[in-house]
């Protein structure tokens, strides 16, 4: 008799696209600021927390994460006139999640976890510190 497991996305990888989505939505929460266009804000953070989806299959996750990287860097670049420099972010949260695999990367996976951690509260304590 086989057993047959699926292979899933580590827990790391989930919690840094979890903090990819969560952190730039910080300041748009924290502050009344109109330069932010809330249905911008919405669909990039959608967009964001689309490799949340693939939590199954990890290959599909990895796939998305980095396209979706690829797509925010300039997004966030060019749409600071709306705001949406926050999702900045989200670009090294996503790419640290794709390479955070304690299985792929044994050695080096709890190191870039923790970095994206730490990068994650430092920028949201930042942020909340200066009152965004």
């Amino acid at each position: 008799m086989q057993v047959i497991t699926r292979e899933s996305v580590h827990p790391w990888q989930i919690g840094l696209a979890v903090c990819a989505v969560a952190a730039p939505l910080l300041p748009v929460a924290v502050s009344g600021d109109p330069s932010f266009v809330l249905p911008l804000v919405v669909v990039t953070a959608a967009l964001t927390a689309a490799p949340l989806f693939f939590h199954a299959r990890p290959s599909v996750f990895r796939r998305a994460a980095g396209i979706i990287a690829a797509v925010l860097l300039p997004w966030s670049l060019i749409g600071s006139w709306w705001g949406m420099f926050v999702f900045f972010l989200s670009v090294p949260l996503l790419l640290l999640s794709v390479l955070s695999d304690p299985r792929r990367r044994p050695g080096s996976a709890k190191y870039l976890a923790g970095a994206g951690f730490l990068l994650a509260a430092a920028v949201s304590l930042f942020w909340w510190g200066r009152g965004y």
